[in-house]
């Protein structure tokens, strides 16, 4: 009788342990379930994607398997926009080049100016010539060039492949490549950042890339110091920061750059059509490029062809992930007050109707 009594007992324990981890599963999958189905469909939300994903391979792979033209985005800008000349700016400052290429004039992020000390003594832990990219990693001739923003439309795309057979890839800040190459690729050969915006996963870093560094506040050259030379940063350096900053990254001396904020002033000033910068009280009194932006302005210095992959932002619905690798909605660049989001959107969409760059993603409309 008493084991009968037992028996039962455990029975009925084990049916109710079993009935407990199917419910489990089952909400588990319910919870699953929506999030598969928003990454699945996530492009069927764009209003400004009116094409298939066989279209979109169709362009581009005609676009990557054509020859190379060399100077042809920088020629169709001229045309585009005659009397603005991109010219030769030096993207990267470095030892054995001018220290401020005419930086005098305004502080970061459109100058160098009150950073000179660390500028000096940042370039002086760089290769001797930082004028442009080694050979050793971007062969000599026609250079077709790809910018992979961190656009949400990139999320399903399965543009990886053709990502990867450009020239040169610039990613942006943190923009992670793995579990997301079968929409951006595997190849990194400039990652263009800012310490806020740098990634901090190290297996992120391409031992074979550059990265590059845009200084928006003098406290950013001493993040990089203390990269390069594996340091920590003191609790004062900090607080500099509006956010965490990676405090190390797996990278040698010779793969760090510093961009020239020349770029950064001629995207605004020259492109933008902003005004010349004004210092007032602790801030500057106008409009910051997007790193995206001065990147685009970056890869027209460097190549002969330019795309983009990646770029546009759908405002009309505002809860799509904004990025193509977290939830983010599009809502959140309505507190970007730094950025003018309207005006590069459609400088960018006149460089895609003028031809100076092809817009793999169709996520820029005019």
């Amino acid at each position: 009788m008493r084991m009968d009594l037992y028996r039962s007992y455990f029975s009925g324990r084990s049916r109710s342990l079993l009935a407990s981890l199917s419910l489990l599963a089952v909400c588990y999958l319910l919870l699953l379930f929506p999030a598969y189905q928003k990454r699945r469909d996530v492009r069927r939300d764009y209003s400004m994607w009116t094409g298939s994903i066989a279209q979109l391979h169709n362009k581009s792979q005609r676009i990557v398997s054509s020859r190379c033209k060399s100077n042809f985005s920088r020629s169709k800008l001229s045309e585009l926009y005659p009397g603005k000349p991109l010219g030769s700016i030096p993207v990267f400052v470095g030892r054995g080049s001018s220290a401020l290429f005419g930086g005098r004039t305004y502080g970061p992020p459109f100058g160098f100016r009150g950073c000179e000390e660390q500028l000096r003594e940042a370039a002086e832990l760089l290769p001797q010539s930082s004028g442009g990219i080694p050979e050793e990693l971007v062969p000599s001739g026609c250079k077709r060039c790809i910018v992979v923003g961190n656009g949400g439309v990139l999320a399903g795309s399965r543009l990886g492949p053709f990502i990867d057979q450009h020239s040169i890839v610039i990613r942006l800040n943190n923009g992670p490549v793995s579990d997301h190459s079968r929409d951006v690729g595997t190849k990194t050969t400039l990652r263009i950042v800012y310490p806020e915006g740098a990634i901090k996963l190290p297996q992120e870093y391409d031992p074979d890339s550059l990265l590059v560094v845009a200084p928006f506040k003098c406290t950013d050259l001493t993040w990089l110091k203390a990269m390069v030379r594996k340091e920590p940063l003191s609790l004062w350096q900090k607080l500099w920061f509006w956010q965490s900053v990676p405090e190390l990254i797996p990278l040698e001396p010779h793969n760090y750059r510093i961009l020239n904020l020349d770029i950064i002033k001629e995207t605004a000033i020259n492109y933008l059509g902003f005004p010349e910068p004004t210092y007032i009280w602790w801030r500057w009194n106008q409009a910051i490029p997007t790193l995206g932006m001065t990147s685009v302005i970056t890869a027209l210095l460097l190549c002969d062809e330019v795309n983009l992959a990646g770029f546009g932002y759908d405002m009309h619905h505002p809860n799509l992930p904004l990025h193509y690798y977290e939830a983010i909605g599009m809502d959140a660049m309505n507190s970007q007050a730094v950025h003018n989001v309207n005006r590069e959107k459609l400088f960018l969409a006149s460089l895609v109707k003028g031809n100076v760059v092809n817009d793999l993603t169709g996520g820029i409309s005019w």
